[in-house]
């Protein structure tokens, strides 16, 4: 199953999964923000750790140093050494010797510093002019001071010497003893010399580096690193590290006051935090391996890790449980679609696209059938009621069985129909967006809904499209006679209007009597039938009703029409004639005439029609071949006579039938004028001929001589000439006299010029150029080629 979903990818199991796995994903990235945010703490938190380790270490060592700088500033400016030192009395050896006693009191007074500065280990004053050595209560030279006090250092006694007699500022200096495990730091400050080059001598303090130890290894202890206390020389002046060699760390950069950085420390890559002293030389430094600074956020890092790896495994898990534990109501859905389709799921998107185009599918098909239904139903309730308006029910029993059926329940014994002619053009123009296969049931859709509407506001009304017209069966309620008639006539009034203000339906209404029986309603609707005929032959617009037309009937009912034999031949001389207004006018005389006074029934205004078109046929007959006739030849054009519904429709198409007639009256009569004089030129163009062929040997024969004798002017007698012969009058007359002379060339004793007489040309070389021009050789070479 998995292989199969995930190959479909558009399968909704692994939109689900993807959709699990996001949401896993949201704790996953809060963790590694909370495993980034922590570690970026802790560093902060060991950092400031330190920083407050290294000022613990710089307070209580620049403490000691100010010690020092205190304890040098008052040797340095005591009174009775500074007699000594700075006295030219005692540059020379012996100059002492008066002065022993003072010189005791000096060094007695230095053994006072002693208890005021119980932190300092030793301190002494070298004085150069005398090389002697002040200690506290005692004096000495400088080499037994020097194997006195320095005994257990590894100093020599010329760099110690040396460091005496140089003049130095103040600064530390770590003075390394025998034993590796203990060190001393010495604080050497040379007393300031007046206008000298070099120092009379230099006071120095030793500090016992054990006590400071103490402090520095509390940072160690923590930090798990070196610790190391440097002058400005860079030079190592407490450390932790005891396997260090170097004295000096002279490659490192200590540019602020205080700061980290990361470089490499005995082959180790580690973190150099330091800090500088405020009052003094110092910087004090703690060198780390990255490894150790960074253990607990490695240990973080790992908790992390396995956690978020924890985290997304069960959370796999549980997502892949949850899949299988959610799909298998769809699955089991699915096979229920998939065995009434033929189509498969994977060719229409994920499992819910396809259960809801199923779903969409089934409640489509649904609707179809209840539409369909509904049309059916629909379609049977409208021929039952055409049934029933044609009366072709059967039993009773059938009737109220069909009745029930289609709900149609009849309120009482009193019926009336309402039948509607609609003008379906002006209503399919209105309509241009709608298909035209469904123009006519929409139109028809209207008309029913709205029609039953109306009639249900107070009666019970029942639609039917019937022979392209749509019929209300009207069933009465309570009410009089003509109350009823009232209603049913407002009815129709309202839907007439209501059609064409909203819909643009046009339509005519005729209304039947109303009657009281139910097998009387095929009856009332011949009425409105008969009613809408009779409405739509006269070319009236509006509502009839049956009553009205048959209560005006009984009084001014038409027996016969008006078309005498004298009006119907006068009709036919103008169609003979071609006068096609006077025709036009005395058809419209004729259907006013039987129109104007009294109702003439509608069978009248057909046999008038007939009787009309008939008029016409003997016109056309009389005019000419009646075969010949387009009108005749056309049977369409008979039909449409035929087919008018109203007398206004008729007398446009007798009219229009009749300027048809006329034109063909006036074409015969061109066509026997034009015959009559083609017959009469062709006769004069023989006797043109037969007046040449008699006289063409006369040589004053040309075209003026012949018009004078048929009296014609030379231009037209010309012109008629050719356009019935095809030839020019002066070819004719060539022609006979060169068909002459070919005759008389044959005599061989006939000589040119007496032919050219006899042929009636009077130049011979007029008759050589004429012969040639007609013949292609001239007349002497004609005779000799016969």
């Amino acid at each position: 199953m998995w292989k199969r979903f995930l190959v479909r990818r558009r399968s909704v199991i692994l939109t689900w999964l993807l959709s699990y796995l996001a949401i896993l994903t949201v704790p996953i990235l809060i963790s590694v923000f909370v495993y980034y945010q922590s570690q970026e703490t802790l560093k902060s938190e060991i950092h400031r750790a330190n920083n407050v380790l290294l000022k613990e270490v710089r307070e209580v060592i620049d403490n000691q140093v100010q010690n020092v700088e205190r304890l040098t500033t008052e040797l340095t400016w005591n009174v009775r050494i500074r007699g000594f030192m700075f006295s030219s009395l005692y540059k020379k050896p012996g100059s002492l010797n008066p002065e022993l006693y003072n010189l005791h009191l000096a060094v007695k007074e230095m053994a006072i510093y002693q208890s005021l500065y119980p932190a300092i280990k030793n301190y002494y004053i070298y004085w150069k002019d005398q090389d002697l050595v002040f200690e506290p209560g005692v004096y000495r030279t400088s080499r037994l001071a020097y194997d006195t006090i320095h005994e257990n250092e590894t100093i020599s006694y010329e760099i110690w010497l040396n460091l005496m007699q140089k003049k130095n500022t103040g600064h530390f200096i770590k003075l390394e003893n025998k034993d590796p495990s203990v060190s001393t730091l010495a604080y050497i400050h040379s007393f300031p010399g007046e206008r000298l080059e070099s120092s009379p001598g230099a006071t120095v303090v030793l500090l016992d580096t054990s006590r400071l130890m103490e402090t520095i290894r509390n940072v160690q202890d923590f930090s798990s690193g070196q610790v190391f206390v440097l002058n400005q020389d860079k030079q190592v002046l407490l450390s932790t590290d005891k396997s260090m060699e170097p004295l000096y760390l002279s490659d490192l950069a200590f540019a602020d006051d205080y700061g980290s950085y990361f470089d490499d420390y005995e082959g180790k890559h580690s973190e150099f935090m330091y800090i500088k002293s405020d009052n003094s030389e110092l910087t004090y430094v703690t060198v780390v391996p990255s490894s150790l600074v960074w253990q607990k956020t490695y240990y973080l890092r790992s908790i992390t890790y396995i956690g978020m790896l924890v985290s997304l495994i069960g959370g796999v898990c549980l997502s892949i449980v949850f899949l299988l534990r959610n799909y298998s109501p769809i699955q089991r859905l699915l096979q229920l679609l998939r065995a009434g389709e033929k189509t498969s799921p994977e060719s229409e998107g994920n499992e819910f696209l396809h259960i809801q185009k199923a779903i969409s599918d089934t409640l489509n098909e649904k609707e179809q059938i209840q539409m369909r239904m509904k049309q059916q139903s629909n379609m049977l309730r409208s021929n039952m009621l055409v049934r029933i308006l044609k009366g072709k029910v059967g039993t009773s029993i059938a009737l109220d069985e069909s009745l029930a059926t289609f709900d149609v329940r009849f309120h009482s014994d009193q019926f009336a129909v309402i039948l509607f002619y609609m003008d379906y053009e002006r209503f399919f123009e209105h309509m241009e967006t709608v298909s035209v296969m469904d123009k006519p049931r929409l139109m028809q859709f209207i008309v029913s809904n709205i029609v039953e509407d109306l009639a249900k506001e107070k009666h019970g009304g029942f639609v039917c499209e019937i022979d392209d017209n749509m019929a209300c069966l009207i069933n009465f309620k309570e009410g009089s006679r003509e109350q009823q008639r009232e209603d049913i006539k407002a009815l129709a009034e309202q839907a007439r209007q209501f059609l064409s203000e909203k819909f643009n339906i046009r339509t005519l209404a005729s209304i039947s009597d109303i009657k009281t029986s139910i097998d009387d309603i095929p009856q009332a609707y011949r009425e409105a039938v008969d009613a809408m005929e009779y409405m739509i032959v006269v070319g009236d617009s509006g509502i009839v009703t049956y009553e009205e037309l048959h209560r005006d009937e009984s009084n001014h009912l038409q027996t016969s029409y008006y078309y005498p034999i004298q009006i119907e031949q006068q009709l036919i001389n103008h169609l003979k004639s071609g006068d096609a207004k006077t025709a036009e006018s005395i058809i419209r005389d004729i259907i006013a005439k039987n129109m104007g006074q009294s109702i003439i029934s509608v069978e009248l205004v057909k046999c008038l029609m007939f009787n009309l078109t008939s008029t016409l046929i003997k016109a056309i007959g009389e005019i000419g071949n009646v075969e010949e006739s387009s009108f005749m030849n056309n049977s369409m054009r008979i039909a449409e006579l035929m087919a008018c519904e109203s007398i206004k429709e008729m007398e446009l198409q007798l009219s229009s039938a009749a300027r048809e007639v006329c034109e063909y009256a006036s074409l015969k009569q061109k066509q026997q004028l034009n015959s009559t004089r083609n017959q009469a030129l062709e006769a004069r163009s023989a006797d043109i001929v037969a007046f040449i062929s008699n006289n063409y040997t006369e040589a004053n024969l040309n075209i003026s001589m012949i018009g004078e004798r048929f009296g014609m002017t030379p231009t037209y007698l010309s012109k008629l000439f050719k356009d019935q012969t095809g030839k020019g009058l002066l070819d004719t007359i060539n022609h006979y006299r060169m068909e002459y002379a070919k005759t008389l060339l044959k005599d061989q004793s006939n000589s040119i010029k007496s032919i050219s007489g006899q042929v009636g040309f009077h130049d011979i070389n007029t008759f050589i150029r004429t012969f040639k021009k007609y013949e292609g050789v001239t007349p002497g070479q004609y005779q000799k080629m016969i």
